[in-house]
């Protein structure tokens, strides 16, 4: 009952914060969520000009490219379509995972560098890392969004060559974050629901899940591959509000802040700053529970409120991440103020 309280306590005090950002955050709103991304990003860089505008002058080729490593190496080499070293780079007896970021991100951020490294440690196999950092510099509002279907579009017909050197479709893997769970959810769209198995983590949702923007050929849903499974950390401000895969798992709620993302708020920029650490939250558990020794634990559940209130204490547990039991359903799980962030239940 004392972690109930806390909870509402902490969501009545986020409230009465005189901060614009947290105004225009409103969840009846797609595209007031969509417009206040661009004003997050300000308030972060203090330097909204950072952002790309215009029209795209390169070519795909240019602004989306892959670079794998067949596992014998943890160096990355770019591969291409119709590449004549593919042979070198992916070998098709093996699972292939593709690592996507998401707006604003490249793959020279560690995070993402440590993530591909952890896949191929852990999740083995080939490995590709899709860099679309340039497409994902422009604003979110529509230019951003409408780049994700350059990148998805580009990086299907990559999955199509790969399956022509011997690649099944269900031994594609997609690991998505924010715009790049979106993305990964088109692609599986775009190959009729064959590939293997999608991970998306902290999918975006503005302009991605109301029905009048996006239909499902734009979002990720279970449909889109034989196994899919959301991480939700940001619901209702950059993340989705409801996971729409065969499994959901929800740390802390799955809302902002992620307890290891809790500070005073005085401005924008902190606000801006706690749900950006909660975004990114979700790629930090889904790395770390590569690791068969991290073990994050949900249980079965209807809601955050019946999970805090001991009533889902009976009902099954699961594992969020590759280690997953994929039976399906919605875990919500708390995740510690400190890394590694395991909770003992």
């Amino acid at each position: 009952m004392f972690l109930v309280s806390g909870w509402i306590i902490l969501a009545i005090a986020i409230s009465r914060i005189d901060c614009g950002l947290l105004d225009m955050f409103n969840a009846n709103s797609d595209y007031n969520l969509a417009q206040s991304m661009d004003a997050v990003f300000g308030a972060l860089q203090n330097d909204i000009s950072y952002m790309l505008t215009g029209d795209l002058t390169t070519t795909v080729e240019e602004d989306v490219t892959f670079w794998c490593s067949n596992g014998s190496s943890t160096v990355l080499r770019q591969a291409t379509i119709n590449d004549s070293y593919i042979s070198q780079k992916i070998d098709p007896s093996k699972q292939v995972s593709f690592v996507i970021h998401g707006w604003m991100d490249d793959m020279s951020l560690n995070w993402f560098q440590q993530l591909v490294q952890d896949v191929l440690k852990f999740y083995g196999g080939n490995v590709c890392a899709v860099n679309w950092g340039h497409l994902a510099r422009y604003n979110y509002y529509r230019t951003a969004v409408n780049h994700t279907m350059i990148a998805s579009g580009y990086l299907t017909k990559f999955v199509q060559f790969l399956q022509t050197t011997g690649v099944p479709m269900e031994k594609i893997t997609m690991i998505g974050h924010s715009m790049g769970a979106q993305i990964s959810g088109q692609v599986g769209y775009n190959l009729g629901g064959r590939i293997g198995k999608i991970y998306g983590l902290d999918p975006a949702g503005p302009c991605f899940t109301l029905p009048r923007d996006r239909g499902l050929q734009y979002r990720l849903d279970r449909s889109d591959a034989r196994y899919v499974q959301t991480i939700i950390t940001s619901r209702l401000t950059i993340g989705v509000g409801v996971g729409e895969g065969h499994e959901n798992f929800y740390p802390n709620g799955g809302a902002s802040p992620q307890t290891n993302c809790v500070i005073p708020l005085t401005s924008d920029a902190e606000f801006a700053g706690q749900i950006l650490c909660s975004h990114m939250h979700s790629t930090t558990l889904f790395r770390l529970s590569l690791n068969p020794s991290l073990v994050y634990r949900g249980k079965k559940c209807i809601n955050w409120p019946s999970y805090l209130l001991g009533l889902c204490g009976l009902n099954k547990a699961n594992v969020l991440g590759i280690h997953s039991d994929k039976s399906g359903g919605d875990y919500f799980l708390r995740t510690a103020v400190f890394s590694p962030y395991t909770v003992r239940l």
